[in-house]
């Protein structure tokens, strides 16, 4: 509910404020109790008011649930203060013991958000970034902190049912980590991807900075590289945008080794056929050779119903072919100005991923 970074006042609309009852302090923090299910409906209110009123891609949640926990000044451990829910629940009748209650209380919110999207706007993604180890153990050789039964999160039941589209498990430690290897865990976390959801790494590429602590470009660079070569692993997520902005020390030329490595093309992201598997209609195209020069101009009409989110624009040369991304408004482009582009394949690419038949042109070279 509110994080101690915070600068600003609280408002009198503050959720602290209009319902004190729903929001606990824990450490330097303000967290809604999980256990209450109005603070799930206003989870699920406000976050649906956000898909409703935006074209938003996802929604996507980090590996917030219930809090890491704290310790008072001895080094003792401070429970939650969700005794109010609890208390609640148990007068109800409620058989669960504490713990299995509140990995319910989480599980029930995500299920509740991926209906909720899905119901509102079914292109609009839903995504997790948990902890990236699910138990101590799984697999074998893995040890470190157990979030499900300290984060009360069942993140291996989210993916085993298919309650989100894309996976993102926080691998936060380098390739040959102790107890810890990347490699390791993703293979285990691809094992359990039952219903075949994105499964998109979460790599801490924020550790290549200036500190005495930072890793090399290079460590990021093999992760990605690990990544594309793991069957069932799709994508890859940076943790966070600040490594790329411009002018900050101990990058290790990060942003530049990317582009001229695996980034060196564009690519799309992959298809979610389980949200819509239909593909839009092969688009028109009609191609004018410029009078005087080289260039080409390409009309770029959308067909049928749906609607083209992006343009995927391949050219060929003598240099081979180059593919061009870019956005499905658009209803023209110009190709051909630095090379001599002697054909053309466009298609339409929907909400989904999903992609057209492709639209193509040979171009005769000028006269």
């Amino acid at each position: 509910a509110r994080h101690p970074s915070a600068r600003s006042p609280i408002s009198s609309g503050h959720l602290s404020v209009t319902r004190p009852d729903l929001v606990k302090k824990y450490g330097t923090h303000l967290w809604m109790d999980p256990g209450e299910p109005d603070v799930r409906e206003h989870t699920r209110r406000v976050i649906l008011d956000v898909v409703q009123r935006y074209d938003i891609d996802a929604v996507h949640l980090d590996d917030y649930f219930y809090p890491y926990k704290e310790r008072d000044s001895a080094g003792n451990t401070i429970d939650f203060p969700d005794g109010r829910s609890w208390g609640r629940y148990v007068t109800s009748g409620g058989a669960l013991v504490r713990d299995d209650w509140r990995r319910n209380n989480v599980d029930q919110l995500v299920q509740e958000l991926y209906r909720g999207i899905r119901a509102t706007k079914p292109h609009v993604k839903f995504g997790i970034s948990p902890f990236g180890i699910w138990r101590p153990g799984f697999p074998p050789q893995v040890k470190g902190l157990d979030a499900f039964a300290q984060l009360y999160a069942d993140s291996r039941k989210w993916l085993v049912n298919g309650w989100l589209d894309y996976f993102t498990p926080q691998l936060y430690w380098q390739i040959n980590r102790p107890g810890l290897a990347f490699r390791e865990l993703l293979d285990w976390w691809v094992s359990q991807n039952e219903k075949g959801r994105h499964m998109w790494v979460g790599l801490f590429t924020g550790r290549v900075n200036a500190t005495p602590q930072s890793w090399g470009a290079q460590e990021i660079l093999d992760q990605i590289a690990i990544a594309r070569w793991q069957k069932g692993s799709t994508g890859h997520v940076h943790f966070s945008m600040r490594a790329f902005l411009p002018g900050l020390p101990g990058r290790d030329s990060l942003y530049e080794r990317l582009m001229s490595g695996p980034y060196g093309v564009p690519a799309l992201v992959p298809a979610t056929p389980w949200l819509d598997s239909v593909p839009p209609a092969q688009p028109v195209i009609t191609v004018r050779r410029g009078a005087a020069d080289a260039s080409v101009s390409v009309d770029l009409l959308p067909q049928g119903a749906e609607e083209t989110w992006l343009w995927l624009v391949r050219t060929h040369a003598s240099d081979g072919w180059r593919s061009e991304v870019i956005p499905g408004w658009k209803r023209a482009l110009e190709v051909g100005s630095e090379r001599a582009v002697d054909m053309i394949m466009v298609s339409s690419i929907d909400r989904s991923g999903n992609e057209s038949h492709r639209a193509m042109s040979r171009i005769e070279p000028p006269r």
